[in-house]
């Protein structure tokens, strides 16, 4: 499991491709402003790379965290309408480059600690619905949740 923190030095935020596998989909930049997320403040994610494969539509995005090795999080979302149609794109994605920015404010849960930051270690990944795995990549991840 990863336990370094992105710094901002590195394009990646700490991200690796999974079991140093290669994909179709491959990344030159994955990032998180702020780093650590902070709960209840806009967070823009930005991500940058090559696809080399058609993302259709149904393709799903899942997130999956751990800490210490156990699962704690995990979410399936519809890729295009979450990550894609923001940006004014739509599926399905031809193959090709991509440089794209995401805006979200992450909502807090009544079951939220209150004033710590907490870390994970985070796979996420986008699945065709033929189930071709375009990527998968792992790598850390904060939360920082605010005084209640």
């Amino acid at each position: 499991m990863i336990k370094r923190q992105g710094d901002g030095s590195d394009p990646l935020s700490g991200f690796k491709p999974c079991n140093g596998t290669t994909y179709p989909i491959t990344f030159t930049k994955f990032s998180f402003d702020p780093n650590p997320i902070v709960i209840g403040q806009t967070l823009t994610t930005t991500v940058a790379g090559t696809s080399n494969e058609e993302i259709k539509e149904g393709a799903i995005q899942t997130t999956s965290a751990f800490s210490n090795g156990q699962l704690v999080f995990n979410q399936q979302t519809d890729y295009c309408k979450v990550s894609v149609e923001p940006t004014g794109a739509k599926c399905p994605l031809p193959p090709g480059d991509f440089d794209a920015s995401i805006t979200s404010v992450p909502a807090a849960s009544s079951n939220d600690p209150s004033g710590t930051t907490l870390s994970f270690d985070v796979v996420f990944k986008i699945i065709n619905p033929d189930n071709t795995e375009l990527t998968c990549m792992e790598g850390p991840f904060s939360i920082t949740f605010p005084p209640k």
